[in-house]
């Protein structure tokens, strides 16, 4: 195993984890999909986004592949386009791992118009 992918178990073992960043993690370190049969989980709000962004916190080396994740869905790949945008919205909103506040309004309406398109 790499060192991302041990540092992926580890986060995978003791992290918050939810089902986006869990599919995040395992296709970025594992090429796996985690499809459940009602199709490939993303981030539908600003906690999932959260538990994503604290996966690529925890394990650096997998930032640069995030845009492998425009693989697996259209959600992923409209959410991916506009990654930075939607990062930099929850960070100022709210912090990294909610540090700053516990609502995020900007950022819930950013992300439902990047995924409400695709989406429905």
């Amino acid at each position: 195993m790499t060192p991302a992918q041990l540092k992926t178990v580890e986060w995978l073992a003791n992290g918050e984890v939810g089902l986006s960043s869990r599919q995040l993690a395992m296709w970025i370190a594992f090429d796996q999909k985690t499809d459940r049969g009602f199709g490939i989980d993303h981030p539908h709000d600003p906690d999932d986004l959260d538990r994503c962004l604290m996966y690529l916190e925890r394990v650096p080396e997998a930032r640069p592949h995030l845009y492998r994740m425009r693989e697996l869905s259209p959600a992923w790949a409209a959410l991916v386009d506009r990654w930075d945008e939607i990062e930099a919205s929850h960070v100022d909103e709210v912090g990294l791992g909610w540090t700053k506040a516990r609502s995020a309004p900007k950022t819930y309406a950013l992300m439902r118009s990047i995924l409400d398109p695709v989406t429905r």
